[in-house]
């Protein structure tokens, strides 16, 4: 109680910082078998007329987009731009965003996987903020203020952009992708229809389980504290062990698929707490075009036995959130998964050509994603880590 003395504040007061909290800032959120029916209603409640619809040619193609538009319902004059590449380039964000200049947009609707999605991310910072995407991705503590709206469509299960507050994009066609992290990148709605998902071919509904996974298992591991995070992380864990199989084997499995895009979605939110040397060993390795699901998965098997010994409790409650049995190696068994759905678990298997791994060991050195993560290795380090997956075949983990 204060009664009125001025009180002079112990020395233990002045020394001691309170820890510095980690937000978790999520969209408007509707799940479920039919939510696009909901766009119409949900773009009015926004005031969006005249969104530019950003998509690829191929959901263009398959009718995808098509259908967004007619949920769009008859209030809404779509804008179109399907010239997101399958790894996004500066170009295609900057063409984006003078398409949303040119044509009057009043928002941003997303439709497609994480490459359209992050696109559509720096799109709408662009129509609200001066400037091309180069002087804001890779470029920390840039000053902007809030994008446009934006609305995504998830049409894959995998990079959990719809949940995230980040964005990467690349350079050009040979440059590994550089990022953006902010709270103004976070959608103002995200809406999860598994149906979307079912025409996603094999491959890559396995390779972005697999991102979801990741994404998931380095949020949870991350030093950075927030308990509602941890929680949606571990829950995104279990979706993937208990239901990629099922949605990789049977694309048709409606239930398989919903639960997947609940796991990408918990992906997403892990972002928020920060990802660790798993991802940057993806980053540093996309130089070559091969899908970021499998570098990542890669990554993983690359970096978790040596994490294990670096955050021991939290690997634990991971391995048993993934299905293992005590003692049993993460690495391993991420690496048996990802072999049981076809895909590559190291860089040998992959066919990645290494040009300078002094190099490669130095940049993942450099990451951001080491920020927050237990385990910081080395440039040395990162050197044995990357050489191991360059020289092991299907037998190693």
């Amino acid at each position: 109680m204060n009664d009125g003395r001025t009180v002079k504040p112990t020395t233990a007061a002045l020394v001691v910082a309170p820890a510095a909290a980690t937000a978790l800032t999520l969209p408007r959120t509707l799940f479920g078998r039919g939510a696009v029916r909901t766009l119409s209603a949900e773009l009015e409640g926004l005031g969006v007329r005249r969104p530019l619809l950003v998509t690829d040619q191929g959901l263009v193609a398959a009718g995808v987009s098509a259908r967004v538009v007619a949920a769009c319902g008859g209030g809404v004059s779509t804008v179109l731009f399907d010239n997101v590449t399958e790894n996004p380039l500066f170009t295609d964000v900057d063409a984006g965003a003078a398409a949303y200049l040119a044509h009057g947009c009043d928002g941003v609707l997303a439709v497609g996987g994480g490459s359209v999605i992050d696109t559509a991310k720096m799109i709408a910072l662009l129509a609200a903020n001066a400037g091309t995407v180069a002087d804001y991705a890779g470029k920390p503590g840039v000053p902007h203020g809030p994008a446009a709206p934006l609305v995504v469509i998830p049409t894959t299960a995998g990079t959990g952009s719809e949940a995230s507050p980040s964005a990467g994009i690349h350079p050009d066609a040979t440059t590994p992708s550089v990022g953006m992290n902010s709270r103004h990148l976070v959608p103002r709605l995200a809406v999860l229809d598994p149906e979307l998902t079912l025409s996603l071919p094999r491959r890559l509904t396995a390779a972005t389980g697999i991102d979801a996974l990741s994404h998931c298992i380095e949020g949870y591991l991350s030093e950075r504290d927030q308990p509602l995070g941890k929680a949606i992380a571990l829950d995104g864990i279990r979706r993937v062990a208990r239901h990629l199989r099922r949605a990789v084997v049977d694309g048709n499995d409606l239930d398989a698929r919903a639960e997947m895009m609940m796991a990408a979605y918990a992906g997403g939110a892990s972002i928020a707490m920060g990802l660790g040397p798993a991802h940057a060993v993806a980053i540093v390795c996309s130089d070559q075009g091969f899908h970021h699901g499998v570098l990542s998965g890669i990554g993983l098997v690359a970096t978790l036995d040596a994490t294990a010994e670096h955050a021991p409790a939290r690997m634990t409650a991971v391995a048993e959130a993934f299905g293992l049995s005590s003692g049993a190696s993460l690495a391993a068994g991420v690496a048996a998964l990802m072999r049981e759905l076809g895909l590559p678990a190291t860089l040998a298997e992959l066919g990645y050509a290494a040009k300078d791994l002094r190099a490669m060991a130095a940049a993942a050195e450099r990451s951001h994603f080491n920020l927050s993560a237990p385990f910081r290795p080395s440039a040395s380090q990162y050197a044995a880590l990357l050489a191991h997956s360059i020289a092991v075949g299907d037998m190693d983990p």
